[in-house]
């Protein structure tokens, strides 16, 4: 039996930045074959089959990046200064990427969750992640007495995670860093 002679975690690196670049849909098999550096039997191999592979990609980068988020609002002493940090990151990545291309979760979710049933699954499971980390430090806050407990903080960490998925969403198309200022603002009030 011949061994792999490449590493999965490197290769769902790449197959994630193809992903992100062109959409699930847009992939051919060929775009993978040359992005990826392997053969196509080392995919099927590997990985099984396109979706697979996506999925696999999907899952890695939700995450790395859900981790992020929750270490953030774990390990801050100000949910406020927190979740300013974290909207301010979506606007900077919006801004410092050369070719703005959103977010590669959101972006697979509005191209695959409504046909997708295991898209569908796996992001609304990391959505909910997200959602928990926001809730626990909004509660920590309020027990801090720095977020009014007469606020509802299950609808204040969806609400905030509404703003960064539109972020996401509009960081695709707009150029406008007032709008996106406007937002983080707007949203950042919620928490008064």
């Amino acid at each position: 039996m011949r061994t792999k002679d490449f590493n999965e975690t490197d290769i769902l690196r790449k197959a994630i930045a193809l992903f992100w670049q062109k959409g699930y849909h847009a992939t051919s098999l060929h775009d993978l074959i040359d992005g990826l550096e392997i053969g196509r039997s080392s995919i099927y191999h590997a990985f099984g089959d396109k979706h697979n592979l996506f999925l696999q990609a999907l899952e890695l980068y939700q995450q790395e990046a859900t981790a992020k988020i929750q270490a953030l609002l774990n390990d801050a002493f100000s949910v406020k200064e927190a979740v300013t940090h974290l909207l301010q990151q979506v606007v900077n990545d919006v801004f410092t990427d050369a070719c703005p291309k959103g977010c590669f979760k959101i972006n697979s979710e509005v191209e695959m969750a409504a046909s997708d049933e295991v898209i569908k699954k796996l992001v609304a499971e990391d959505d909910l992640i997200i959602e928990k980390a926001l809730y626990n430090a909004i509660k920590k806050g309020q027990a801090d007495g720095e977020i009014s407990i007469s606020k509802n903080p299950k609808a204040l960490a969806r609400f905030i995670c509404n703003a960064i998925a539109g972020m996401r969403v509009y960081g695709k198309f707009r150029n406008d860093r007032q709008f996106f200022d406007d937002i983080v603002k707007t949203t950042l009030s919620v928490l008064d």
